[in-house]
């Protein structure tokens, strides 16, 4: 049956009626649709390698300061997975713990055990991240203990 198939093919191709394309098939692709296919794996791998090295860098041990008088908090941030973000544990009083935490534009995110953001942190000055308040006034702070 396919050798019929085929004899029709070449028959129909002679005859003018199918029409008959000679080079790479990959030159049929549409032109955005090849932009976008080369492009994507370079882009997308030096992100990727990117923010995985800015998550080893921030992975460790760290102290949350809060206000004066209250005792710090001990925070460790991962590696692993969990979920969408990665994950961490914490030991504080009165305050919800820390579940997980990301990387998102420059802000160190910190989130509970429902993935609600609980802090959020921008770098400062000596490698220490300060929480941002309305009006300026940082409430808490993050420092790097020693590993």
């Amino acid at each position: 049956m396919q050798f019929k198939t085929f004899i029709i093919s070449i028959g129909f191709a002679v005859a003018g009626c199918v029409p008959t394309y000679v080079g790479d098939p990959a030159d049929l692709a549409e032109p955005a649709v090849k932009k976008s296919n080369a492009n994507l794996t370079v882009a997308s791998t030096q992100k990727t390698a990117e923010k995985l090295a800015a998550i080893a860098a921030l992975a460790g041990k760290w102290s949350v300061i809060r206000g004066e008088g209250q005792t710090p908090c001990a925070l460790q941030l991962k590696t692993a997975q969990f979920g969408g973000n990665y994950a961490a544990s914490s030991v504080c009083s009165g305050e919800p713990n820390v579940w997980s935490w990301n990387m998102r534009q420059d802000a160190l995110l910190l989130f509970d055990h429902r993935s609600k953001v609980i802090a959020s942190f921008h770098e400062s000055e000596g490698g220490n991240w300060r929480e941002a308040r309305e009006g300026g006034d940082p409430a808490l702070g993050l420092v790097r203990l020693g590993d």
